[in-house]
């Protein structure tokens, strides 16, 4: 049997998720990695993208789309800290294409650099949730 890694994942107000899993994906600049148990250290930035917990065709495990974050993983414990985080079955996919096509049409009018870095991101953040939505909501 596989050795379990506690994994904690903290938002601003409390516990987004906590407990032993097998295993832990997710995205930082370096691509997708799964952290599990017996690991060498590891702190890293979490860039926007899924999130799994638990092996990803394993139908008990929870599949996720994060905005961003922190993680710490070390042979025991995953630790992640992030303000944006969602469980894919609670996506709301017309909200996203809402937001995506606002976004979109506040691009093609600005011009300057802030704003446009700020749209992008939101951007991004919003294609996630429509790509982790239809990934994982079939």
């Amino acid at each position: 049997m596989m050795k379990k890694v506690h994994l904690t994942i903290t938002v601003p107000n409390g516990t987004f998720y906590e407990g032993d899993v097998d295993i832990v994906t997710l995205k930082t600049a370096e691509g997708y990695i799964g952290l599990s148990a017996s690991r060498t250290p590891l702190f890293s930035n979490i860039e926007i993208g899924h999130v799994i917990i638990g092996w990803e065709h394993d139908p008990s495990s929870i599949k996720c789309v994060i905005g961003g974050g922190l993680v710490y993983a070390d042979q025991q414990k995953v630790n992640i800290i992030t303000d944006d985080i969602i469980n894919a079955k609670d996506i709301d996919v017309k909200r996203a294409e809402r937001e995506r096509d606002t976004i979109q049409a506040q691009l093609s009018h600005k011009s300057n650099d802030s704003d446009i870095s700020k749209l992008e991101l939101k951007l991004k953040k919003a294609l996630s949730r429509i790509d982790t939505y239809n990934q994982f909501n079939k």
